[in-house]
């Protein structure tokens, strides 16, 4: 059986999917968290916000500077009250019209029915690059 936490996962994973703004933030508490590691000062959607006007702000600049070309998800998982959703992506930055391929992992609080805490743990140094347009740097050997 399908704990209430993912269902209200799942539902935030589908509206977010069909960028549906206002869906997706019906699946939040008034006073949710949610983090996305960067500096927002170059990566706009990046840092931390709270409730749903500061939520709205990130997904705004998010939906504006990227188009997913492919998004994968792994198995739902619950545990210590949280449910972890591991996945892989690729997504091209505007302006710059980078592409790049990555794996992440995001992990939602879910409170009577609605999340309380999202954290996203993902390569912000490329996402920053790719944004930005700086040349990729070579994986140490």
């Amino acid at each position: 059986m399908t704990s209430r936490a993912i269902i209200t996962v799942e539902a935030y994973l589908d509206a977010f999917g069909a960028r549906d703004m206002e869906r997706t933030l019906s699946h939040f508490a008034a006073d949710a968290t949610w983090t996305i590691p960067g500096d927002p000062a170059l990566t706009p959607w990046a840092g931390t916000r709270s409730g749903p006007e500061g939520i709205r702000q990130s997904l705004n600049a998010f939906f504006t500077a990227v188009e997913p070309l492919a998004f994968e998800l792994g198995t739902l998982t619950e545990a210590d009250a949280r449910v972890l959703v591991p996945g892989r992506y690729s997504s091209r930055f505007h302006p710059s019209g980078q592409v790049l391929e990555s794996e992440m992992i995001m992990r939602f609080t879910v409170t009577d029915g609605l999340i309380t805490d999202y954290r996203v743990f993902e390569d912000s140094l490329g996402i920053t690059r790719a944004h930005l347009g700086e040349p990729r740097t070579a994986a140490p050997a």
